[in-house]
This record gives C-alpha cells, structure tokens and sequence, in this order.
C-alpha cells in the first residue's frame, strides 16, 4: 500500500431540510489500498460518497483529490478527474450495448474530412484491453438487459476505467451476488489494487471487510468515530464502533420447545425449477434453506405460497392437505411469505407504515365497505411497537426508513395475518449490523409464541446462528440436510458445490 494519498476529505458538514446528515467528517484514501467504510443504515456512508462524487455538494469542508483541492458539482466532472462510484443498483442502459454503455458521453472520435465520427474500432480495442485487465470475459456487443448482476457490475467498473478512473467506489457491490461471483469480484479487487488504484468498499458483511480491506473507517450518525488497520482490529470492536456499545450475541437465538409436525411438503415438482422436494417443518421451529443462487430456494417457497403453479406433489399444514393456486389462499390458509426484494414485491415505499401492514388485512378492518381507521391504527401500532419499528408514528413514509426499519415493516405486514407459517426469504438483506440483531431476536420471540418459520439466507453464519435445521438446496432439488449440532460451513458448501 502506498503512503501517497489518492482522496482527503476534511471536516465535511452536509445537511438536508430537518437534518444534519454529515457532521465535520473526515477521511483519509491512499493509492494502492482497499478502504472499508461501515456503519449503521442511515450513518451517512452513501451520502459521504455521494459528497465525493458531486452528486451532492458539500454545506461546509474541503476535498482533496491527489493533493489538489476539487469541487465537484456533478457526477460527469468526478468522472473526468478520475473519481468513479459505483451503486448497488447499476446505472447502466437496458437496451444499449456493452460497448455503447461503456463510452456513453464520452465517445472516441476521429476525422473523416470536415466531420468526426465516432471510431467503434478504438473503442472496440480499448475496451477489449480494460476487460483484459479485469480478466473478465464479456461481449461488447450484448445488451445490457441480456447479462447477469455481476456481469453488469464488470461493465460499471469497466465503463469506469474508460475514463482512466484512480478512485474507485463500490457501494455495497456483493449484495445481489453470488459466493462464486464474489469471489471473482474479488480477483478484480486485487488487481486493481495491484495497478495501484485507490478503492472505497462499502459493506454490511464484515466478512469480507476482513477478507478484502486494507482499512476500514466506521461513521456513526453521520460522524467519524474510528480508522483502523483490518489487521489490528476485530469484528466485535468494529460493532462496538457502529453502535456504540458492545453486542452480546449476534444470534439471540432462544431453546426452542420444538412441537409437532407443521408442514410438510411432499415430491414437489415445478418444472424447470424444482424436482422432487421433500420436507417437514415442525411447529416453534425455524428450518433453513441454503445453496448457491439459482439453486431453487426462492422458487420453492414461491410454489409453496401459490405464487407459482406446481406440477405435482403435496403440501400439508397442520394435517390437511392445502390446494392453493395463489397467495391469497395461502394466506387464508395460514401461510405467509416476506419476500427478499422488499422494495419490489414487499412494500409499498411511498405509503405509510400502517398503510402497508394494513393492506392484506383491508376485509378484516373494514364495515360496509368502509375501511375503520381506528382498527388500522391500532393494527399498525401494535406492531411498531411489538418489532420496535423507527417510526414516529403509523403515518410516517416507508421510504424514509431506514433498510432496517423497512424489513420489519415488511415482517409486521405478514404477521397481522396472524399465520402459523412464516416464510422468510432474506430476511437481513441490505441490512445493517444493529438492525440485523433486532431482527434475528424478533424471529427468535415468534418461535417462542409457537409459530413455525422457513428461512431462506445466502448468509451461512446466519443460517448456522439461528436454525434448528439446515436442509441445502442444488439444482432444484434437496441435496443434504443438517441437524443443529453438526452443522458448519464448511459441510454446507461441499453439498451446494456439490464436492465430495
């Protein structure tokens, strides 16, 4: 890691209408290094980076790009210096190219007489030359709307380098990726570290804070609080750091009183997606589901809710053999599902918190046609209060919570209907350390009230923290299963790889 520094940031103040969302933050970036930023949802860390790239402008402070001082207005003008960020979600054109994606804006030209045009070949062979770098493989002329999530981030950081960038930021860039992809985005890391690039990493999985980072800095409420070497630090004085006390447990899980035999599921078949699933969850349970992406976790819940039309195969709750061929039977059934995209398939941002926990419950808080805002009142804050949702009040806007707040206002949505199994698909995605504690004791109390409980989880730790059972999933199928007591990581990715 070099000494020279790439990025300094000095006493930056940011405020929006009501609050202060960075207070005199500072932050140090060297040429050669992987720095971490974490905190809580809502520390500040997007804005900060936001800040950096002229998205948005400072109220107070000073920024400093390799020793000379810059004021970005907008993100072109970062991008022409060097400075590059790349969001979760990408900003890449659908319908374009790679190729087109890639030099949008800042097209390469040459002279035919009198005019320019744009020279397709020299972009061809730079871009060609950048994925060489990368060590990635992708056909610049496949649209964008044809790849895959982490083929679509190599094009973000790929599109990046086209302007020569030397600081480049990845906010929260493994989150819809799988263990193989992250694994590859990693590779491309290292590289560009090794070219001597300056890289900002944003993430809630500490786990790859150590894996991947040199340095990790922690804001808190939008203040700095602490940089410090990953080498010389622990996972448990990085929490402390974000929440401002020491964490007792990550997984409050309880000793469950495990009951009888709740649902079962029998030689499920959904053609294309699962083949011949088989399983049985009992009641104060929680049962896992791990495997790789596309191993037909989701889609087995999602047949098993009525999303989905299953070809063959049995499905009983509580003794009773259920035919359902929609989420509204399973939920009169007594099957509720919170999805993993809250924002697409879970909630409705821009409404209020009652709003959306009311909303399957409309018949039910309603006379004459009549919805009785009294009893949606009194829905909505039973259960703000019973998950300790931050809200001010029922009407506050979803989409002004925090990713945290956000989860539980999708989990107290499935719970007012009151079901006896509930399906969790992600349920800590996007989330962050402190919130990810409250949900998991938020599971843990609804065992303890008897209800039965599918979790799904791309996070092994998570899994193997909170499940009673593990069953593992590949290629639609169930390919091994784990009690408690045995289970380790280890055993889980040798059956989802499926390595002996």
């Amino acid at each position: 890691m070099s000494t020279l520094e790439a990025l300094r940031l000095e006493h930056i103040v940011k405020r929006f209408p009501g609050v202060i969302a960075l207070k005199n933050v500072d932050f140090i970036l060297k040429f050669g290094e992987v720095h971490a930023i974490c905190g809580e949802n809502g520390a500040g860390k997007s804005t900060l980076m936001k800040v950096v790239c002229g998205v948005y402008t400072p109220d107070e402070g000073k920024i400093y790009l390799n020793g000379n001082e810059v004021n970005f207005t907008n993100p072109n003008e970062a991008y022409e210096k060097g400075v590059a960020i790349i969001f979760q979600e990408t900003s890449l054109f659908e319908e374009m190219t790679v190729l087109e994606n890639m030099f949008l804006g800042h097209e390469i030209q040459k002279h035919i007489g009198w005019f320019k045009v744009i020279d397709y070949a020299e972009m061809q062979n730079k871009a060609i030359d950048i994925f060489k770098k990368l060590n990635s493989k992708i056909d610049l002329n496949e649209k964008i709307k044809n790849l895959g999530m982490a083929q679509k981030q190599m094009v973000e950081i790929a599109k990046a380098l086209t302007y020569d960038a030397k600081v480049l930021i990845l906010d929260e860039p493994s989150a819809s990726l799988t263990q193989r992809e992250v694994d590859a985005l990693f590779k491309v890391i290292e590289n560009l570290k090794s070219e001597g690039l300056a890289l900002v990493y944003i993430s809630h999985r500490l786990e790859e804070i150590f894996e991947i980072c040199d340095r990790v800095t922690v804001i808190r409420d939008g203040e700095y609080i602490s940089t410090k070497n990953v080498s010389a630090t622990t996972k448990d004085e990085l929490v402390a750091d974000m929440v401002g006390r020491k964490m007792d447990s990550y997984y409050p899980k309880i000793t469950p009183v495990i009951g009888e035999k709740m649902l079962e599921v029998e030689h499920l078949y959904d053609d294309g997606f699962l083949n011949d699933v088989s399983f049985f969850a009992r009641k104060g349970e929680i049962l896992g589901f791990a495997g790789l992406a596309g191993a037909g976790r989701t889609e087995l819940m999602l047949s098993i809710c009525g999303f989905s039309r299953k070809a063959a195969g049995r499905v009983i709750l509580n003794g009773k053999e259920l035919n359902i061929v929609n989420y509204r039977e399973a939920k009169q059934q007594g099957i509720a599902y919170v999805s993993e995209d809250r924002g697409k398939l879970g909630l409705v941002t821009r409404m209020s918190v009652k709003n959306n926990i009311s909303m399957p419950q409309m018949e039910n808080i309603s006379a004459c046609g009549f919805l009785s805002e009294h009893k949606e009142d009194e829905l909505s804050n039973k259960y703000i209060k019973e998950l300790g949702i931050k809200a001010p009040d029922g009407d506050f806007i979803v989409d002004n919570l925090s990713g945290g707040n956000q989860q539980k206002v999708s989990v107290s949505k499935a719970l007012a209907l009151q079901p006896e199994v509930l399906i969790l698909d992600e349920p800590t995605r996007g989330v962050d350390v402190n919130s990810k504690a409250e949900i998991y004791k938020i599971i843990s109390d609804l065992t303890r009230k008897g209800f039965t409980i599918l979790m799904v989880s791309s996070e092994l730790p998570e899994l193997i923290g909170m499940c009673d059972r593990i069953y593992v999933m590949r290629e639609g199928a169930i390919a091994g299963y784990f009690d408690r007591e045995e289970v380790t990581q280890e055993k889980i990715l040798k059956i989802a790889l499926n390595v002996n």
